[in-house]
């Protein structure tokens, strides 16, 4: 595997990890991990993947070796789609393609980056783990609290509970304190909660690098919240896209899903009992599901499922 530093906007420098081309018409897989996360997250998929594709994956900004934006702005959506779109470029040129393949926060930055219509030329497919397009999340939550109808109010009372964490890092200060002074405490019930396999890297790691991805990253959170959110884009997706549930999310309800066929034209979903960690908990079901759709999404066969 190959590592650099990449330059993009702001003077951030992003990790970059990638392989090299098994075959010279490879087509490009590119990975981005989620919130507390690293690009380590993707380790299963980048070792599956690589004997077919040239994989990739980077520690989005403000995690593990990328450096940090100084204030909340550096995490605008601007900034966070400018990052995909230099990786891009770096990876396959100015007209190159790629494979995106998004988890938890890495989902959003994907589908925030295909909202922009002209993005969706750059990429063959968009496979969302464990995570809708942020302004469905807002309208299955705060729509269904509003609706006046019991089970959909419960649906999305019982979301908004299991969202507290992004009210609390909407604080200042507070979030990073809890971090630095109780890291080892907070990251072993995200570990037990996420239900993270017990041979997986996320055990092993020290509280420095624990803070190297959490600490940081709480200004994404701010500025999705404070930002603005994302609107959907005028016309249904025309990527082919496809979105992995998994039942059992202690962090997502599976009905935040609900209403997806209406934004994307070529839609395949994959519902599973797991965690929201459902790479790393299910390895092996997910690698065979994704390739799956992969070869189908090129081919111009996917369909709703």
């Amino acid at each position: 595997m190959n590592s650099r530093l990449i330059p993009t906007s702001g003077g951030i420098n992003l990790f970059l990890t990638y392989s090299d081309m098994p075959e010279p018409d490879a087509e490009t897989i590119l990975f981005i991990h989620g919130y507390p996360d690293t690009q380590i997250s993707w380790q299963r998929q980048m070792d599956y993947f690589r004997k077919k594709y040239r994989v990739a994956a980077f520690d989005t900004r403000g995690s593990g070796k990328s450096s940090s934006p100084i204030d909340r702005s550096g995490y605008s959506a601007n900034e966070l789609t400018n990052d995909v779109q230099t990786v891009i470029d770096f990876l396959v040129g100015k007209e190159g393609k790629v494979h995106l393949v998004g988890h938890d926060w890495g989902s959003i930055i994907s589908w925030t980056f295909l909202s922009t219509g002209e993005n969706q030329k750059r990429v063959f497919s968009f496979s969302a783990v464990t995570c809708p397009h942020p302004m469905m999340f807002y309208r299955n939550v705060f729509g269904k609290l509003f609706s006046l109808e019991p089970n959909r109010i419960a649906e999305g009372g019982s979301q908004l509970v299991r969202s507290f964490y992004i009210l609390l890092f909407q604080l200042p200060f507070l979030p990073e304190f809890l971090w630095e002074t109780f890291t080892k405490e907070i990251w072993s019930i995200i570990l037990e909660q996420g239900d993270i396999p017990e041979d997986d890297p996320m055990r092993k790691l020290t509280p420095e690098e624990i803070l190297a991805r959490t600490k940081n990253s709480v200004n994404l959170y701010r500025e999705a919240m404070q930002g603005g959110v994302v609107p959907l884009p005028k016309n249904p997706f025309d990527v082919p896209i496809s979105v992995f549930i998994p039942e059992d999310d202690v962090v997502l309800t599976p009905e935040l899903y609900d209403g997806m066929e209406s934004y994307v034209k070529n839609l395949k979903t994959y519902r599973i009992q797991a965690n929201h960690w459902v790479h790393k908990e299910r390895p092996d079901w997910f690698n065979k599901s994704l390739e799956e759709f992969l070869k189908f999404s090129v081919r111009g066969k996917s369909k709703t499922q």
